[in-house]
This record gives C-alpha cells, structure tokens and sequence, in this order.
C-alpha cells in the first residue's frame, strides 16, 4: 500500500506523513527532501539556481521509482498537481490535506522559509491549485488543528481501502 500526501505549502505534509508512517509501521519518504539530496543543496537554493522545471523534472523520476516501492508514506511537492501526467505516477491513496488559507498563511510566518511563497501568495496559491488537489485526491481530510484527529481520519480511510 502507498499513501501519497498532497497539499499546499505548510499543509502539514511532512509532519503528518511521518506520523501516519510511523504508526503504520511503514517507510517515509519527503519528496522535497529527495530532491535536496539529489542537488546537495536546499529547496530555495534549488528554485533559485536550477529553477522550478529542475525540481518538476526530479519528482517526476522519483515517483516513476516509488511505482516499485509498498508499503510507504509520500510526502509529495506541493506542485505535483501541475502536471496532470504525474495522476500516472501516483498508484495508490492520495490524500489531500486541506488547510484554509488564514491557518497557513499563520504556519508561514511560523516556519521555516519557502521560495514558493515569497514568490507567489498563499491566496495566489491555494486559487491555483485548489482544484488541482481535489482532481489528483482520492480523499481529501482537513489538518487545520489537531494533528491526530487528523492521522486518525487517514486511518479510516486506509482501513477502509
């Protein structure tokens, strides 16, 4: 079984998919995280230097090779939803976790740096791809405040798959 986690910036991707990993006694991966890895540098550094296509082009190849893995938590990009060939790539649950733009405009300014929202408004964003997460979600779950209400609810749904 393969649980992709999609979502916004600051939609608590990472957080929960190690979580849910962790309680599912399955494998974590951070696409984000792969991808810095793979440059040896970090996600703005990669933005800035290599541009956005470079970070696109490098998901694409790793979710070609998670289509070999089981039984795995991914957490994915948050613009893997820009290309629609990418609904190809993902054999599995997707989970889309929906965040309302005030709650991640506070985790913003709470967290750590994001070039993607220094260049583009977290409204300009979730306007964007709002749709785009609900076409590629096989499930969407709310994570605006309590994390286990949360993975309790990915729970179910993966139970019931």
């Amino acid at each position: 079984m393969k649980i992709y986690l999609v979502g916004m910036p600051f939609s608590g991707k990472t957080f929960i998919g190690l979580k849910l990993a962790e309680k599912l006694s399955f494998n974590f991966i951070d696409i984000n995280t792969e991808i810095e890895k793979e440059a040896l540098m970090f996600m703005d550094e990669i933005y800035t230097n290599l541009g956005e296509e470079t970070v696109k082009y490098q998901e694409k190849i790793l979710l070609e090779k998670l289509l070999k893995e089981d039984n795995i938590v991914i957490a994915t990009t948050c613009s893997v939803v820009e290309d629609r060939k990418n609904k190809n790539l993902i054999d599995g649950i997707v989970i889309y976790l929906a965040v309302s733009d005030e709650i991640l405009e506070k985790r913003k300014n709470e967290g750590y740096p994001n070039f993607l929202v220094e260049k583009y408004s977290i409204e300009d964003l979730s306007k964007k791809r709002f749709l785009l997460y609900q076409n590629f979600a096989t499930d969407i779950v709310e994570n605006e405040e309590d994390y286990n209400k949360t993975i309790d609810q990915i729970l179910k749904i993966v139970t019931n798959s």
